[in-house]
């Protein structure tokens, strides 16, 4: 995507808003979408749409300032919907959020090693989470659309990203130290996985590694619990949610880790970690364990999925958004989050595929 052409001047933006409203009863689902979801998502996806700024992005809430963590994961949000840059009711915002990622970070790696700084999801989930969510959003587009042009663009770019994020990675397999270490390492696992599974090689980083991390470091083989040491090696539905992600991503649904940490997760709410007050972290958490456990798309998903629609429906604001009690607050981030939870038995974005 070397040049901006491929995307449509604002004004043609405001004759195709026009032409197709956002109009929630005229939102179509696809048929594995079942109808208890529908409801909050018919409110949830609007909202969302109208939250993007003039230039393309998002930021915590809306009207905030625009930043490349929130803008990815509310274009990932869209393109959940099965939605493309070129087709569907929300192509227009997908593309102005691509857009906007893209003038933000087409020269990293070229002498740049910085997006942005200090923003509040930076300061939970690490300071290299916008880099972590561009590359996934970039793996994510190079599986659905780009022409042969546009996807050399991304590859260049997002080669440029996998080199970095995986000299990150320390000798006992995490990543970068955060304010959430655990879930920070896995948000560069997926960054990782799915660039590789989008045809880009990754040297220097080992998910063998990532697995021996969360198991040696993280896994009470007794309990079955995933644990912090940030956090005093408590039992968080965060981290269960973060470990379970990796260890299906990884293939090791059936080993016994994995079935002790599933029956853990089963009888846990998501927003059990601070009191019923969920933050940012609890509704990626909650997208992190329904993802890990719709690979595997047994009865244990459909209990669990059942169970977070309902959770997320009963905290759902009237205006169709959700926020954040706590540390990632933002409301933008925190409904990205839980439309994609929603919307995951869709199976249309290639990361529900691994």
């Amino acid at each position: 995507m070397a040049s901006a052409a491929w995307f449509p001047k604002w004004t043609i933006g405001f004759w195709l808003l026009l032409l197709h409203p956002q109009d929630p009863q005229k939102i179509t689902f696809h048929e594995a979408v079942p109808v208890l979801a529908q409801k909050p998502l018919r409110k949830a996806l609007p909202w969302l749409a109208r939250a993007q700024n003039r230039d393309g992005s998002w930021g915590d809430n809306p009207g905030s300032m625009g930043d490349v963590s929130n803008t990815s994961i509310a274009t990932l949000a869209l393109m959940s919907t099965g939605d493309t840059p070129s087709q569907g009711k929300y192509a227009w915002r997908i593309r102005r959020g691509l857009e906007y990622v893209w003038k933000k970070t087409r020269r990293y790696g070229a002498g740049n090693l910085t997006i942005d700084q200090q923003t509040l999801i930076q300061r939970k989930l690490g300071k290299n989470i916008d880099l972590y969510l561009s590359a996934l959003l970039y793996s994510q587009v190079l599986g659905v659309e780009p022409s042969v042009k546009e996807q050399k663009a991304y590859q260049i770019v997002l080669g440029r990203m996998v080199k970095q994020i995986a000299s990150f990675q320390a000798p006992s397999g995490k990543f970068e130290e955060s304010y959430e270490p655990m879930l920070t390492t896995v948000a560069a696992w997926m960054s990782l996985r799915q660039a590789h599974d989008a045809g880009i090689a990754i040297q220097r980083a080992s998910p063998k590694k990532v697995l021996r991390y969360l198991k040696e470091d993280c896994f009470d083989p007794r309990t079955g619990f995933f644990t912090d040491r940030k956090w005093g090696n408590r039992m968080r539905f965060v981290s269960q949610a973060g470990g379970l992600r990796v260890l299906y991503g990884m293939g090791q649904a059936k080993t016994v880790e994995a079935r002790k940490a599933t029956a853990v997760v089963m009888n846990m709410r998501f927003d059990q970690d601070v009191g019923s007050r969920a933050g940012g972290e609890e509704f990626l958490g909650a997208l992190y364990a329904t993802q890990a456990l719709r690979i595997e798309d047994d009865a244990n998903f459909r209990r669990f999925y059942r169970k977070m629609v309902k959770a997320l429906a009963k905290c759902q604001n009237s205006d169709g958004s959700w926020f954040g009690h706590h540390c990632i607050s933002g409301r933008v981030f925190c409904t990205a989050c839980s439309i994609m939870t929603m919307l995951t038995p869709n199976k249309l974005l290639p990361m529900l595929e691994r």
